[in-house]
Order: structure tokens, then sequence, then C-alpha cells
């Protein structure tokens, strides 16, 4: 039996989190370029939207004369009937040239991440001849998730019907005000359960159906119903880590849409909402980009394929090179603005639920219990106690808040549960596990880095070192951690294959033609084929089996059993750890 130790992903495949940091730096990689192309996309939607509406108001404005001067109401309904036939095909096509302009911008982007050879010209000539099947697979994945808002409208009807007499029976027999407001707290929280539910259904149907126009834009001969059913496929298992992506990347781009909003207030013309839009166009087909190289890895295997599109993106992480005291360099890579808004997230859910328990069960025992107890013996002192308590309340809500990071972080070296399901970790900048200084600077100064527009995630965002301020004060950095094994499995065991034909595969086999990175790929497939889909795990076996037999058996043997995919690939890396005398 041969022991494999594995990690809880695949090799290659990527957090949540870094799929939005390494999106961003490829957006990073030719920034002008793209932004240029989201400009002048957005620029055809605007003047054709604008267009649209001037040819509505010209006819509207000339059917109201006319109406008027021969009083005829027809006239004007004709006329306005007629502009808006007439200025349809401008505002669809300004939004479909957005939406294939999206689409190149998606296919440059994976060009880029995975070291493909293709000019600006060829990509243009791939998507724009089929520019009209963006609108159609829109119209079609509108119409699936209107069948949705349908299906639990009727589902939240029904449910009134039901609920309605119910909920009325039980309050006329409720008695004592105590059970009176635990019973209305548990309605309230019961309906936002539901709403909350009935938001993750459509949220489940949007990841889904979210990578629709990546496909159309990189996949030959896709039409947009063959599209919709590959974006289902590729998210086959992957809803939750595909909303994720999404939901982080909405957190990290809230500080840009807020700074756009304000100074569209101050603005008369709204044009730093657009200025916004344009900018993050590229970021969001970039992580769309990014999605699509990453759900095949872990679905289908794409990881065990020598080709180029297996390049590893965790290149495109920033790196930093820290010295120890002891002179010793250290290379790490950055967190990344992605993972550190997932962790940040992931964090706050849990502080606000803990508050919100906390305040519910000290709310309840201070109404019920404490105040009457302290009115009876300070009858006198009704404010007074009042506002010691909320002063006392608040000072502890602080301290609670506080206190978690800086707790974890000092003693889990540097990490907060988020930060270890997002896989960073902070350090001192000379590589140094942080301290209770370090900790306690960078809690009390997150307060100030969430206000000013989120001015700590813009610091991270630019910045080199990806320092927000509090740890530039507390002279800390956010890394990779690269040695995180959550969620590691127990590890599995390898079949032993038939001795006889592994003995003479050793002696057969042209070794010197298998190169390290065959033998690597060999034994990651056989340490994540658990972790794929049936479908994927046979194609990605029987490929790199394709990939490999030719190298090393350029016949094969006749009296040799007939084996499957996966048999040969055990016995080949049986075989291959014997000649090399190499461990796993």
């Amino acid at each position: 039996m041969w022991p494999f130790q594995q990690r809880g992903r695949l090799p290659h495949s990527l957090s949540s989190g870094n799929v939005v940091t390494i999106a961003l730096e490829l957006y990073r990689h030719r920034g002008n370029r793209y932004f240029l192309l989201s400009l002048f996309a957005h620029a055809w939607f605007f003047l054709l939207t604008i267009a649209a509406v001037l040819i509505v108001a010209v006819a509207l404005i000339v059917g109201g004369i006319l109406a008027g001067a021969i009083n005829n109401v027809a006239l004007f309904l004709l006329l306005g009937g007629i502009g808006i036939l007439v200025a349809v095909p401008f505002y669809l096509f300004g939004w479909t040239r957005l939406m294939a302009s999206g689409a190149l911008l998606s296919r440059c982007i994976y060009a880029a991440l995975t070291a493909l050879e293709e000019s600006e010209s060829e990509a243009r000539g791939f998507i724009f001849p089929k520019m009209w099947n963006y609108l159609l697979a829109t119209l079609i994945v509108s119409f699936i998730l209107l069948l949705v808002y349908m299906v639990l409208g009727a589902i939240g009807y029904l449910l009134y019907l039901v609920g309605s007499p119910l909920v009325q029976l039980l309050e006329r027999n409720i008695q004592t005000e105590p059970a009176r407001d635990l019973f209305f707290l548990s309605f309230f929280l019961g309906i936002l359960l539901l709403v909350l539910l009935a938001l993750l259904v459509i949220s489940y149907f949007v990841a889904r159906l979210s990578l629709v126009d990546v496909v159309l834009a990189l996949e030959p001969e896709c039409t947009p119903l063959k599209s919709i059913r590959r974006s289902w496929q590729l998210t086959q298992g992957q809803a939750w880590h595909t909303l994720t992506v999404f939901f982080v990347a909405s957190l990290a781009t809230i500080p840009a849409h807020l700074l756009g909003s304000i100074l569209n207030s101050v603005v008369i013309i709204p044009v730093a909402g657009l200025f916004v839009a344009v900018v993050l166009l590229p970021l969001w087909q970039g992580i769309k980009a990014v999605l699509y190289w990453d759900l095949p890895v872990r679905n289908e295997g794409a990881a065990f394929q020598v080709r180029p599109e297996a390049v590893n993106p965790l290149r495109w992480l920033r790196r930093v090179t820290l010295r120890t005291p002891e002179s010793i360099e250290l290379d790490f890579a950055l967190g990344g603005i992605g993972s550190r808004v997932l962790a940040w997230l992931i964090d706050q859910v849990i502080l606000y639920t803990t508050l919100v328990l906390f305040s519910l069960a000290a709310g309840y025992i201070y109404f019920y219990a404490l105040y009457p107890w302290l009115i009876g013996v300070l009858p006198a002192s009704g404010q007074s106690i009042e506002a010691w308590s909320l002063g006392i309340y608040l000072l502890v809500i602080f301290a609670l808040y506080n206190g978690y990071y800086i707790f974890f972080e000092t003693y889990w070296q540097g990490q907060t549960p988020g930060k270890r399901y997002a896989e960073i970790r902070v350090v001192q900048d000379d590589g140094r596990p942080i301290g209770l200084r370090q900790a306690t600077l960078r809690s009390l100064l997150q307060s100030v880095d969430f206000a000013f527009l989120g001015i700590g995630a813009f610091l991270v965002t630019l910045s080199r070192s990806e320092k927000r301020l509090g740890d530039m004060v507390a002279g800390t950095l956010v890394i990779q951690d690269e040695q995180a094994t959550r969620f590691a499995p127990q590890g599995t065991s390898l079949r032993q294959p038939q001795a006889a034909w592994v003995q003479e595969l050793r002696s057969l086999a042209h070794w010197e033609q298998m190169m390290p990175e065959h033998y690597l790929l060999v034994r990651n497939y056989l340490n994540s084929r658990d972790r794929l889909s049936p479908v994927g795990r046979y194609q990605a076996a029987e490929e790199l089996r394709q990939q490999v037999e030719p190298l090393l058996l350029p016949t094969y043997p006749a009296h040799w059993p007939s084996l499957s995919a996966e048999d040969f690939l055990e016995g080949l890396y049986i075989a291959y750890r014997q000649q090399h005398q190499s461990s796993p």
C-alpha cells in the first residue's frame, strides 16, 4: 500500500480570494489597454442609448404637437410607438456591443493567464462576428432567472396563506409579555431566514449561469444554448466557490462605488459613476476568465495535462523577500486584496453572530432581571442607571470585537479563523511571528482603515507591499500561508497492481524520456482523483495516459493485460519510484 498525503484543494486550484487577487494582477499587467477597451465599449453604449432616448423624445414631441393640432390622440400613440420601435435597435446594439467587448476582455486576460500567444485583432475576429449570440444568451439567462423569481414568489405566497392564520392563532394564545416578545422575535428571525434563503437560491442560479459570456468568448463553435449548458457544467459542485468569488469582489469594490457616488453628488453631470463602471469592467471580466481556468481544474482535472493552459496562475501573486535578524532571506507571496477581504468577511460573520447572540442574551437578562432590581435598589437613579448600562455595554462590545483579533492573531501565529480559511497570515516585516503589540495596533487601527471611504482597501490594492494603515504602524505584512493544511484529508491508498507487468515496465520503459514534471502530474492526479467528478476523473486519466505512454512505451506489449488508464498510471508511479528510489 502506498500512502498519499493530500491537501484539501486540487493542485493548482485557487482559493476564492486568490481568484480575485490574480484577476486584479492580470488587470494591472495591461491596465491601460484594458481600460481603453472598456472605455470604448461604454462610449458605444452611452452614445447609442442617448440616441435612442432622443429618438423617442422627438417622436413624442412631434406626436404631441400634431395630435394637439388635429385633436387626435391615436396619432400621438402611433408616433410614440414608431419612435420606440426605431430606438430599440440602437439600444440593443449598444448593449450587445458592450457585452461583446466584455467577452473580448475576458479572452485577452485568459490568454495572458495561460501564456497563449494571440493578438487582440485575432481575438476580435473570434468575438465580434458572433456578437448577437451574447444578446441571445443574455435573454435566455434572464428568462431562466425570471422563472426562478416567479417560482419563489409563488412559494412565498403559499407560505403566507398557510402561515398567516397560524401566526394569528399563536398570538392570541400567548398571555405573558416576555413570551409575546420572544414570539415576535422568533417570527421576525423566521421571516429573515426565509428571505435569506430566497436570496441564496437566486444567487445559486446566478452563480451557475455566470460564465455564459466567457464560454462564448473562449470555446469555438459554441451556441448560446451550449454556453448555458457549459456554464452549468463548469460550476457543478462549485456554486459556493463561484458565489464566494463574486461576493468577495463586490465587497472589494465597495470603496470605488462609494467614491463614485460622492463625486456624483457634487458634480452636475454624473460622470463619476460611469467612470467607475469603465474601471471595474476589466476586473469583473478578468475574474470570470480566472474562474474559467480554475473550475476545470477543480472538476475536470485540467491541471493534469502537459500543455500551456496548465501554467500555475499563482505566479501572478506579488512576492516579497524578507531578511530575518539572522540575515536569512525568505521569499513569500503577499496575501492579496481578495484573500484579505475573504478573511475579513468570515471574521465579521463570526464576530457579529457572536455579538448579536450576546446582545440578545444580555438585553433579555438586563430588561427582565437586572434593570428592575437596580430600580428597586436605587429608585431615584433611573437615567443614571441607563447611561451607565449603555456605557458598559458599548465598552464590552468594543473589548469583544478587538479582543477577537488580538487574541487569535497573537496565539494563532498571525491568523484568525477567517485568515486560516483564506490561507493567509500576518508576520512582522522581518518574517518573524507577530506578538501582542503588533496584533493590538492592527486591531485598533482597523476602524480607521475602514473609515474615509475604505482607505485601507485602496492602500492594499495600490501599494507594492499591500499594507493598510494598521500594517504600516505595526510593522507587519500579510502573506500567503503556503504551508496551510486546512481541510487536509486523512490520506488515500494506492491499489497494488500486478507485480509482473510493473517489473516488466521497469525494464522496457524509456525512463530518460520521462521528465520530473510528468512524474509530478501522475502523482498529483493519484493524490486528487477522489475529488474529481466521475467524468472529469476518467477524462483526466485518459488524457494523462495518452501523454506519457508514448514517451515510455512506443509499442505496447501484446501480452500485457488490458489496463484502464488509472491502473496504468498507478503501475507507472510505482515503477518510476522503484526505478529512481524516490519518495512521494
